[in-house]
């Protein structure tokens, strides 16, 4: 695909997930220099925090036009966990747009399994002497499920409202036994589902798993920079998510860069790069224009 094509399609897509500062976690970009960066690049973006709710950095800047901010909160302990009154007044202060939910991402049970540093945040990933890291033992890690597989009462609650509040539901860092259980359950309440990386390592739903809940509504994301994962090199082939990717079907994949790590580069390039990646190995410019374009407008119902 020639740079033209591939800078129209980038022009008109929504990147769906997109990291911003300031944070705990370093990240390259607040809101403010974002816009100022990738304005009329790009034609919208979801902004995430694994730690606030990102609404307010969006309604402080009073924009009236220019590329679209999607507000976000994800349901982390500094979120108080499952709580469904912060999803409620981050629905409220969304207005005119729906907000997506992140179920618990660093504080998922799930993910502290597989993270292999006794710190809820590794240092190393702050880089900062003033930085106070906590003992991830100390925690009580966040389940979806209880010990029969059955989703737990408070995530229901949680549900109940994102239904009520027309949110985007998607999965975080849970374990891909527990996303399945919360995707059915959420589909089953005509919420929006997105079914977040889970070809990531930590998460690995089977292909059929994937597929399944396709069928039935969901959307599964895939990641630029789970492909550019420079710590584990080789983890993700193109190949392989080509081929997944088309065996799910056009209609309920999407793809966003995951991005806004320090090192790494902004939405518009991340999502270019991924682009001629997967257009390299053969992934035909139609599904690459649904993933990016059509079927984000679809769930964010622009």
């Amino acid at each position: 695909m020639d740079d033209k094509k591939t800078e129209k399609i980038v022009g008109e897509a929504i990147d769906m997930h997109f990291h911003i500062g300031p944070d705990i976690l370093p990240r390259r970009y607040t809101v403010d220099t974002l816009v100022k960066e990738e304005n009329g690049k790009i034609s919208g973006v979801v902004l995430k925090s694994h730690s606030f709710p990102t609404i307010a950095l969006i309604n402080a800047l009073q924009r009236k036009d220019g590329m679209k901010l999607i507000g976000s909160i994800t349901l982390n302990y500094f979120m108080g966990g499952f709580n469904n009154s912060a999803i409620y007044a981050s629905a409220v202060m969304s207005r005119d747009k729906p907000i997506v939910v992140w179920m618990p991402t660093i504080h998922a049970e799930n993910h502290l399994l597989q993270n292999k540093s006794e710190y809820e945040i590794p240092p190393e990933w702050v880089r900062d002497p003033n930085f106070k890291p906590r003992m991830k033992y100390d925690l009580k890690a966040i389940k979806v499920t209880d010990w029969s597989g059955k989703l737990i009462r408070k995530a229901k609650d949680c549900l109940d409202t994102m239904a009520e509040m027309n949110c985007i539901l998607a999965t975080g860092h849970v374990s891909w036994r527990e996303a399945e259980k919360l995707t059915l359950e959420a589909l089953d309440r005509g919420i929006k589902t997105i079914v977040t990386h889970p070809m990531q390592r930590d998460i690995a739903m089977p292909l059929d798993t994937q597929k399944k809940l396709a069928d039935k509504g969901a959307y599964i994301e895939y990641c630029y920079i789970m492909y550019l994962d420079r710590d584990n090199p080789g983890d993700y082939p193109l190949k392989d998510q080509m081929a997944a990717i088309e065996d799910i079907g056009a209609e309920q994949v999407i793809l966003t860069s995951d991005a806004g790590q320090t090192r790494n580069p902004g939405p518009t390039e991340s999502l270019k790069q991924y682009i001629k990646l997967l257009a390299g190995e053969g992934l035909a410019e139609k599904t690459i224009t649904h993933a990016l374009v059509k079927n984000p407008r679809k769930i964010l119902e622009l």
